[in-house]
């Protein structure tokens, strides 16, 4: 997993995909007022490979928001505004899975103890690779969280 903030990550430090080079070059030219502006919903950047989905909502309590990973898919979830709790456990701890992988929703969930939980705010992002158990969207406080989620579909053999 990596966490940080637009502005301070390149293009160029993912050249090893075409698929996250496109997404980071998005997100660094949007910036997060371009990013805000995005409709709610789903814009494809690359048909097959890349998309985002802009979402505004209310976090979830700790206890109904899903630990989940995924298989063919990285995620890039990236506060816009607001604040998000955001949950993250390794996979060697085996957690017990509670819905089995659906390969058309590419995912699993999980239940049980997570290794810690980070506050995402405007502007930054955590990139989540195979590995990276994560239960994203838990509530802060009572305010919007503005969001972008950009699916990158994995590009090189892992």
């Amino acid at each position: 997993m990596i966490i940080g903030k637009i502005v301070d990550f390149d293009p160029k430090y993912f050249a090893f995909s075409k698929n996250l080079s496109l997404a980071f070059a998005f997100m660094k030219e949007k910036g997060v007022e371009g990013l805000l502006a995005l409709p709610a919903g789903k814009t494809v950047l690359d048909e097959g490979n890349v998309f985002v989905n802009r979402q505004s909502y209310i976090g979830k309590k700790f206890e109904d928001a899903k630990i989940e990973s995924h298989y063919k898919w990285l995620d890039i979830q990236i506060v816009l505004k607001g604040v998000e709790g955001f949950g993250y456990a390794d996979i060697s701890k085996n957690l017990p899975v509670t819905v089995p992988y659906d390969e058309v929703k590419d995912k699993v969930n999980y239940e049980g103890k997570l290794d810690g939980i980070i506050n995402l705010e405007g502007g930054t992002f955590a990139l989540v690779f195979p590995p990276d158990l994560h239960k994203p969207c838990i509530k802060v406080n009572d305010e919007t969280i503005e969001k972008a989620v950009i699916k990158v579909r994995i590009d090189w053999d892992c």
